[in-house]
């Protein structure tokens, strides 16, 4: 398996873990929730562990282009999950001034949110490293 491989399959694991919390948040069970998404980060782990050790030894990652891919998708992800808390924050705001009664967010949203920037990062660097809008492919 290359290491582009094995992030879009951790994107996709990623995605399943958000669209799982997402259901939750319209559900109210917040103990399913934290089950499922436990599981999911405990998948997540085994396969980063598993990963770092695989290429750590047969194929050892010094490509300086990738890790600037890596640092930018992050960086991009980070951004927009800012932005997406600050719109929550902001929307949440005004709607208790306007209704005259606090406005509670589910507790699944931050899972939601935190999976959903983890795959969108995963998604910018698959992005990044087949040279976006150019066609050109930089796997491993």
């Amino acid at each position: 398996m290359t290491f582009n491989r094995y992030i879009a399959f951790r994107m996709a694991l990623e995605i399943v873990g958000a669209i799982s919390c997402a259901v939750l948040v319209f559900v109210k069970n917040d103990l399913a929730g934290f089950l499922v998404t436990g599981v999911i980060a405990l998948l997540w782990i085994v396969g980063e562990i598993v990963v770092i050790t695989m290429f750590n030894r047969s194929n050892p990652r010094t490509d300086e282009l990738s890790d600037r891919h890596q640092y930018a998708a992050v960086r991009f992800s980070f951004m927009t999950l800012v932005g997406a808390l600050t719109i929550i924050g902001f929307a949440g705001m005004i709607s208790s001034l306007a209704m005259h009664a606090p406005w509670n967010v589910s507790p699944m949203l931050l899972p939601t949110l935190a999976m959903l920037a983890l795959s969108l990062s995963d998604a910018r660097y698959l992005w990044l490293e087949s040279d976006g809008l150019h066609g050109g492919d930089d796997e491993d």
